[in-house]
């Protein structure tokens, strides 16, 4: 069964490695060849290893069981999320608390408080509480939610995990060990393969290349819980429809505005300017004027020899 198309897998730079200063050298059987210091994984066996971990993973939902992704690194954020909704499992994205799985009954009762904080803020008790309390308390439900949302619902240990990174979530799989759990993983080239139970090497730094592998095996869930399940094997299978580009009419329209501005400015330039002179009025009382006031109206008015003129005088002149 096809899972996914090479050409997907290229798009998303699922083939680049890292630098081979950086590598664990149990990876060397998945690395194709060396390009400017920088390992690539052999793709065809991304595609054989991917389809083998859908197996698997597709045999776990058909018996019920349930799936905790993890990926606490920036990059896997958003789509451990993403899967985990689709199907309606859980997640961790923020950060993996110690003993999450082994000692779950500390954590059942984290997400208790959770509960009751929501109950607290429902029925009015935060309104009989000093203020500075409710703020305290808003705190700590933020720092809980932000920590356990993904795992709410989680009523005992899953009975899958798929993570990425095995050397980011190094505990969470220790944890999964200890249980018995099967471990799904993303595995880069600087990473130890025999961490997980199903190795699935490609990039783990790319938020593309994660959302696309993510993306792949969570349909093996999907197909069985009837969930949504995203093509990534026909050409324009998972291509968003192009979005209608109206850009050229607004280009259009913003050139012809400019071309309008240009003119206008350009008739300004050749539209000759008049200077218009103030002319004194008659009316006007000059004999109010200080001397110096005076003087720079001669001096505007050429009044010749308005310097050594007396107000008697300047008056007279700019009255002619």
């Amino acid at each position: 069964m096809t899972v996914i198309s090479m050409n997907y897998l290229l798009e998303a730079g699922v083939h680049f490695g890292h630098q081979k200063r950086r590598w664990n050298p149990k990876m060397k059987e998945y690395i194709y060849t060396t390009r400017d210091d920088i390992y690539i994984i052999d793709l065809a066996k991304t595609v054989k290893k991917l389809e083998e971990a859908y197996g698997a993973l597709k045999t776990i939902a058909e018996a019920g069981g349930k799936v905790l992704y993890v990926g606490t690194k920036k990059q896997a954020q958003e789509a451990v999320e993403e899967a985990a909704v689709r199907t309606n499992m859980y997640f961790m994205n923020e950060r993996w608390l110690g003993g999450t799985l082994t000692n779950f009954k500390t954590i059942r009762s984290r997400i208790k408080r959770l509960d009751d904080i929501e109950k607290m803020e429902a029925d009015g008790t935060f309104d009989l509480l000093p203020k500075k309390e409710v703020i305290k308390i808003k705190k700590e439900y933020e720092k809980l939610n932000k920590n356990l949302r993904g795992i709410r619902e989680m009523k005992k240990a899953p009975q899958a995990m798929v993570i990425v990174d095995p050397r980011k979530e190094e505990n969470a799989i220790k944890e999964a060990r200890i249980l018995g759990i099967p471990v799904f993983g993303i595995v880069d080239t600087n990473c130890d393969p025999d961490l997980v139970d199903y190795v699935i090497p490609g990039n783990d730094d790319a938020v593309r290349a994660v959302k696309l592998l993510i993306g792949a095996l969570t349909n093996a869930v999907a197909e069985v819980n009837g969930n949504e399940v995203i093509d990534y094997v026909s050409e324009d299978g998972n291509k968003k429809p192009a979005r209608k580009d109206n850009r050229g009419n607004k280009n259009n329209s913003f050139k012809e505005n400019r071309r309008q501005e240009k003119k206008e400015v350009v008739e300004e330039k050749k539209a000759p300017i008049v200077e218009e002179k103030e002319e004194v009025s008659e009316s006007e009382d000059l004999s109010s004027l200080t001397l110096a006031d005076l003087k720079a109206k001669a001096k505007e008015a050429g009044v010749k020899g308005y310097s050594t003129m007396k107000k008697a005088e300047l008056v007279e002149a700019l009255s002619k």
